[in-house]
């Protein structure tokens, strides 16, 4: 588990991150022999089970294996006994607008949780798999930004914006509007945290931004399949699937922490050379 050393002042509250199921629209669908509908439940099973007072749950993108219809009725079936409030974005291998269609009111731009404000971003390029933010978009978040001066602000993306030290899915991380997205951080005082999926692993950093104090940043293990951290071709890892939890604090601070789902009936192909 990792821990952000928090100071509380006022009200926390409690955000889930899950991210990358990659499930399928057939219930027999197996990523690298793995059953993702299987884990994707024993996830959602675990958070239910362990944090039943979560206040709000996101899911990070690659929800889907494929973009399908199928795949996000699926996913919106194994959803409907959550009782908490949830949102979605997309990643790389999903349709964003399939998921706009599908489920307009899990898709948001801007939600609040207590004196916190969180961003779900969109880093999805339709045909990559590296992800990208056009000029619009971040004009769009340099004026979010300005509106929630008053507020503590955590962005949440599927790609990883700085590198993860594993080669390979560095090579697909964001790219398009990188540099500027990376500078509107630097300049936001009020930017806490970013937050990401897609390279199915935990990582735990900081950016130091001199004179404004550093940003967490925070990569969450997959529902599914995990990747071996450092590695530099494509290498699966023996890890559990997991989800990350934040305790947000009202006056700007948080602790966060990973936790392993030991998941029935896991099989992976440890010796894949790509998927």
């Amino acid at each position: 588990m990792s821990r952000e050393r928090k100071q509380s002042i006022g009200s926390v509250h409690r955000l889930v991150q899950f991210t990358d199921p990659h499930i399928g629209g057939r219930p027999d669908y197996q990523l690298l022999g793995l059953d993702t509908g299987h884990t994707l439940d024993e996830v959602l099973r675990a958070i239910g089970a362990q944090q039943p007072g979560a206040d709000l749950l996101v899911a990070t993108g690659d929800i889907s294996a494929n973009g399908s219809e199928a795949a996000y009725r699926r996913f919106l079936q194994k959803m409907q006994p959550v009782r908490t409030p949830w949102y979605w974005l997309p990643g790389n291998h999903d349709d964003a607008a399939r998921m706009r269609q599908f489920a307009p009111s899990r898709c948001a731009e801007l939600v609040a949780l207590g004196n916190w404000r969180l961003l779900l971003l969109d880093t999805s390029l339709e045909g990559h798999i590296c992800g990208g933010l056009s000029d619009e978009q971040l004009t769009r978040l340099q004026q979010l930004l300005t509106e929630c001066r008053e507020h503590p602000v955590m962005i949440l993306m599927h790609h990883q914006p700085v590198p993860v030290g594993s080669d390979w899915i560095d090579g697909h991380m964001l790219r398009e509007g990188a540099e500027r997205f990376l500078q509107l951080i630097g300049d936001a005082e009020n930017v806490k945290a970013l937050v990401w999926g897609h390279v199915h692993q935990q990582f735990d950093s900081r950016l130091d931004r001199p004179g404004l104090g550093s940003v967490g940043l925070h990569a969450t293990p997959s529902t599914s399949v995990q990747f071996t951290p450092g590695s530099g071709p494509f290498a699966v890892d023996e890890e559990m699937p997991g989800y990350r939890w934040f305790e947000l604090c009202d006056d700007g601070s948080y602790e966060t922490g990973v936790e392993r789902v030991t998941v029935s009936e896991y099989s992976v192909d440890l010796a894949s050379a790509g998927y």
